[in-house]
């Protein structure tokens, strides 16, 4: 669950032949063995396989295989999904301690590996923009640094799914605000209807407010600042 919001390595592998999507990104969650330099996000489709070190990543190997009979479009914009939260998620924002600590929980419990591979696999599956997966990585980086536990991920892994980006536009606006988030905003524009999808946002009378769902997902993977830390309440004197 989230906490409240107050006001103002390496792991031995099994490593048969031919390894399933689960076991490349479960190795790929521990081992950064792609090029961090790239940006994967930015391949074209149509050009994707023609780059001979991207073509040969595990992850690109089993999920697109062998391209018989065509291009496969959505095998190809899957496997760019899954590098590129490979790719943010590995980007140094961790401390090393942090990134022992996952890597030994990730190590011995199995229903929580489990867990992580499967929601990574399926939301990056279906996200429609890949803008979402950098999302996801700094959020699933933030669970890692202890500013949310796992619950906490999949409830904001699914405001993700369901957000807009277009909404993004509103939080960076609501966040310059006086009181920021809170208050003081005319309701009812386009951008309002599309947080409402996502379940970040109250609304009374004409003003809105972004509820802690949102806050988060905003600071910590959005802004990807997963050392953000949220106001303390001031003591009543």
């Amino acid at each position: 669950m989230l906490p409240p919001i107050r006001e103002k390595h390496n792991i031995e592998m099994n490593t048969p032949s031919e390894k399933s999507i689960e076991k490349v990104v479960q190795e790929g969650l521990v081992t950064p063995s792609i090029d961090l330099t790239v940006d994967y996000a930015e391949l074209a489709l149509d050009s994707f396989l023609d780059n001979e070190a991207v073509k040969e990543i595990p992850i690109v190997k089993t999920v697109v295989g062998l391209v018989k009979g065509g291009l496969k479009v959505r095998e190809i914009y899957f496997a760019k999904k899954l590098l590129t939260f490979l790719k943010e998620f590995h980007n140094g924002k961790l401390e090393p301690s942090k990134i022992e600590e996952f890597q030994s929980k990730f190590k011995v419990d199995k229903k929580y590996r489990e867990s992580v591979v499967e929601q990574v696999m399926i939301l990056n599956e279906r996200f429609l923009e890949i803008e979402k997966s950098k999302i996801l990585a700094n959020l699933f980086a933030a669970h890692i640094n202890g500013k949310f536990d796992w619950e906490g991920f999949c409830d904001l892994s699914v405001c993700l799914d369901n957000l807009h980006l277009r909404g993004i536009n509103l939080l960076q606006d609501l966040e310059k605000k006086e009181e920021p988030f809170y208050e003081g905003y005319n309701a009812g524009s386009e951008e309002e209807a599309l947080l409402n999808g996502a379940g970040i946002v109250l609304r009374w009378g004409t003003h809105l407010r972004i509820n802690a769902h949102g806050q988060y997902l905003y600071y910590y993977g959005i802004k990807g600042d997963i050392d953000f830390e949220f106001p303390k309440p001031q003591e009543k004197e």
